[in-house]
């Protein structure tokens, strides 16, 4: 069974750990700190007393921005993603969010799935904005409209 932990300055640790492994250029250590301010929800999700995923989110008056959500490499192709989206959109709407956003690289054909399968529409495309190990890929900006 699964459970939500709010990330907090002294329980985060093993959630960075599942960030800095999920991406190719992940944010400094710092970075990621920084978003236990009041504008920012940040959720682990807890398998058995271990983390296996998290997602991290900006509140700004009544729109929402997904910043990174993430599932351990040993626990993707589970439906856990499905879930850490389900409670991040739950908390958009108990917030009264009226609008989503997100940027997805063009390149992950799964997260870009479950987005639009929640509703997610593409808004633009940023050519070259991603840093790649051997060049630069296009970002997708989507958007769900929640009121």
């Amino acid at each position: 069974m699964t459970k939500m932990i709010r990330l907090t300055s002294s329980n985060y640790h093993p959630a960075y750990e599942i960030h800095r492994q999920g991406h190719s250029h992940p944010w400094s250590e710092s970075m990621f700190a920084d978003c236990f301010t009041e504008q920012y929800r940040a959720y682990g999700l807890v398998l058995e007393d271990s983390y296996v995923g998290l997602y991290v989110a900006l509140f700004v008056l009544d729109e929402a921005t997904l910043m990174d959500i993430d599932v351990a490499m040993s626990f993707r192709g589970r439906g856990l993603s499905k879930q850490l989206m389900a409670h991040f959109l739950q908390q958009c709407k108990s917030k009264g969010m009226q609008s989503v956003w997100l940027e997805v690289r063009a390149s992950n054909l799964v997260a870009i799935g479950l987005y639009q399968k929640e509703g997610f529409v593409l808004i633009e495309r940023r050519k070259s904005y991603y840093e790649m190990n051997d060049g630069r890929e296009d970002a997708l900006i989507m958007k769900l409209t929640l009121v």
